[in-house]
C-alpha cells in the first residue's frame, strides 16, 4: 500500500508559497513512505470559505480517500482538514493526520475567519477518521499567543500528540525543518494498521 500525502495551505496560501515547494521537494529527493506528495491550490484562497475549502478538499481526495492517505493542513487549512474528516463515512478511516500552526480560536479574529471559529464540528466523527493526529505549534505564534491552551485543546479534543516548535512563529518560512521533522518522524514509514 502506497501512502499519499495531500497538503491545504493556510489562508491566502498557494502552492507556492511558505514551505510547500521546499517540503515537496525533500519528500521527493527520499520518497520516505510517500508515494505522492502534493498541496492543493484552494478556491478562493484570500476569503476561504468552510464549504468551499471543505469541498475542494473533497474533491481533490475524493469522499472515500484511500486509507493510506495522510492529510496536513497548514493554519486555516488544519481547519478545512477536520471539518473534511467529519464529512467521511462511518467507519471510513484514513492513516493520518498533521496539523500545523493550528488553532480552535485566533487573538483577533477578523470578520471573515468568525465562521472557521465558531462553527461547530462533530468531533468524535473527526476522532474516528483517522488513526492518529499529530499537531505542531510554536510557541510565539502571532494569532494564537496562548501556545499553552491551544496544545491542551487539541490534545483534549482530538488525542493529538502536539510537538512544539520554539520561535516558529506561524511556519511561513520557505523551509521549515520542523515541519518536514514531524512529517517524517510520525508518518515517514510504511502504513500502519489501525490500533
Amino acid at each position: 500500500m502506497n501512502r499519499s500525502l495531500v497538503i491545504v495551505p493556510r489562508w491566502a496560501g498557494r502552492p507556492d508559497t511558505d514551505f510547500y515547494v521546499w517540503l515537496e521537494a525533500k519528500l521527493r529527493e527520499a520518497p520516505q513512505g510517500f508515494s505522492s506528495v502534493r498541496t492543493l491550490d484552494m478556491p478562493n484562497p484570500a476569503q476561504p470559505t468552510i464549504p468551499g475549502w471543505v469541498g475542494a478538499l473533497s474533491a481533490a481526495v475524493g469522499p472515500t480517500p484511500a486509507p493510506s492517505t495522510v492529510l496536513m493542513g497548514h493554519s486555516v487549512g488544519c481547519q478545512a482538514v477536520i471539518r473534511y474528516l467529519a464529512t467521511l463515512p462511518p467507519g471510513h478511516v484514513i492513516d493520518g493526520v498533521l496539523l500545523v500552526a493550528a488553532w480552535w480560536d485566533v487573538d483577533k479574529p477578523w470578520e471573515s475567519l468568525v465562521p472557521w471559529v465558531e462553527t461547530p464540528v462533530d468531533l468524535e466523527r473527526v476522532r474516528a477518521a483517522a488513526r492518529r493526529f499529530v499537531v505542531l505549534l510554536s510557541d510565539n505564534d502571532p494569532f494564537t499567543s496562548n501556545y499553552v491552551r491551544n496544545r491542551r485543546l487539541w490534545e483534549e479534543r482530538l488525542g493529538a500528540t502536539v510537538l512544539l516548535a520554539p520561535g516558529a512563529r506561524h511556519f511561513n518560512n520557505p523551509r521549515e525543518p520542523a515541519v518536514l521533522e514531524a512529517l517524517l518522524s510520525h508518518f515517514g514509514s510504511a502504513p500502519h494498521a489501525r490500533e
